[in-house]
């Protein structure tokens, strides 16, 4: 009994997208200081990790992007905090609808996504 329980629930958490960041009273418009906060901080590791020579040094804020030197739009960035997101926030980003490029376009992501549920 307990190992088909155990089946059914492992089951069930690879299948339904579980939702890991609570938001106080309810929404990200109530707390957006809460978020941003929380956005920065998760892109900020994201970032050291896969460029710490570029980011170390670099203070993350709300008005930060992450274009190459030629002013670009880096793709492959993206695409690691993208992964960030999904992953922090239990949401499922559309990856033809949106390009994370800034912190500013993550936040409205995050919005978007738990303001629907």
């Amino acid at each position: 009994m307990y190992k088909l329980i155990s089946k059914f629930a492992k089951g069930l958490s690879t299948q339904v997208p579980v939702y890991s960041y609570h938001f106080p009273n309810g929404s990200v418009y109530n707390n957006p200081a809460v978020t941003a906060k929380r956005i920065i901080k998760v892109v900020g590791e994201r970032l050291r990790k896969i460029d710490p020579e570029r980011w170390e040094s670099t203070p993350i804020t709300f008005n930060t992007n992450w274009n190459d030197a030629a002013g670009y739009v880096d793709v492959a960035t993206c695409i690691h905090i993208h992964d960030a997101l999904e992953k922090e926030f239990g949401i499922e980003i559309k990856d033809r609808a949106f390009l994370v490029s800034s912190i500013e376009t993550a936040f409205y992501i995050v919005n978007i996504h738990h303001d629907s549920h």
